[in-house]
């Protein structure tokens, strides 16, 4: 069964530009700007527009629950994440690369050629901080596999059809007694309106399974069969061997978050369906602004 769709673009700068050193908030926002400009038909908010689930923008970036899970809330789990560069670089010289992944969940897939065209414009009119902007032009777009450790390119000058998906059958690879989560990017988990500074694999788990369902009943429109309770009575039983976080302060909207980076490492056996959900969630994060790149991480 396919579960997602993992496109890697490779961008190159036709002139110089200044980037934050943090580039996840203006690769999604730039995307999601330019997707709005070529989606859109209707002058409206997207929660009073008939033809959200049917939109590009409005069902990437604006979903809502079918009512499958929860009521027809706004906020609900978008079926979309950013895996921004991982280098603190600002600088941009003509010439230089940079590099983003871009995962679709589900049915969202078929909006691939939207979010092509929405990268296409944002090199077109350039990115980056104000006055230092810089045009690009995409040097490849592929379609990976991490966890089978597969590329495909479907975009070099011209185009190329790929039929490489992530499937439910690439979560069931085994997990040893002793793992660790690997953050690539900083992760914020909330408890009591408070940052959590130690998690324990329990802590993560309900973030997880929130998202794992949510995106599996909406999206994939399959039962993911968890039970709920059990697995978080079980998730006690995984110890915390060590902890190497750090402290990241990030603002947004005015407000400022913290956030935590770093490496934790687990001891104890996982079941076979956790050992699912923590692999589901490498692909689409864990914890608070995920979409945003946040939260990302791998398991050693």
């Amino acid at each position: 069964m396919k579960i997602a769709k993992y496109y890697t673009f490779e961008l190159e700068f036709k002139e110089r530009a200044k980037l934050p050193e943090w580039k996840g908030n203006l690769i999604r926002g730039v995307i999601g700007k330019w997707l709005k400009t070529l989606s859109c038909v209707r002058d409206t908010d997207c929660k009073n527009c008939g033809l959200i689930f049917n939109c590009p923008y409005g069902y990437i970036f604006k979903s809502k629950s079918k009512g499958l899970v929860l009521s027809n809330i706004e906020g609900f789990t978008k079926p979309y994440v950013i895996k921004p560069p991982l280098d603190r670089k600002t600088f941009y010289e003509k010439g230089s690369k940079i590099k983003f992944s871009i995962v679709l969940f589900g049915d969202a897939i078929k909006f691939e050629n939207s979010i092509f065209n929405a990268v296409f414009s944002m090199c077109n009119h350039g990115i980056g901080v104000k006055g230092y902007k810089g045009k690009l032009k995409i040097a490849e777009i592929s379609v990976e596999n991490p966890m089978r450790k597969r590329k495909e390119i479907v975009y070099d000058g011209d185009f190329y059809e790929s039929k490489l998906y992530i499937r439910d059958s690439d979560l069931r690879k085994n997990i040893g007694r002793i793992f660790k989560m690997d953050f690539l990017t900083p992760f914020r988990l909330i408890r009591d309106d408070a940052l959590i500074s130690e998690p324990s694999f329990k802590d993560f788990m309900p973030y997880m399974l929130r998202k794992y369902s949510a995106i599996f009943y909406q999206y994939i429109n399959m039962d993911p069969r968890i039970d709920v309770e059990k697995l978080l009575e079980k998730s006690e039983r995984i110890i915390t061997s060590s902890f190497n976080l750090k402290r990241r302060t990030f603002i947004y909207k005015n407000k400022v978050e913290q956030f935590l980076y770093g490496s934790i490492v687990f001891y104890g056996k996982l079941t076979a369906s956790m050992r699912k959900v923590l692999r589901f969630c490498e692909l689409c994060h864990v914890g608070k602004r995920a979409t945003y790149g946040h939260g990302w991480y791998t398991v050693i």
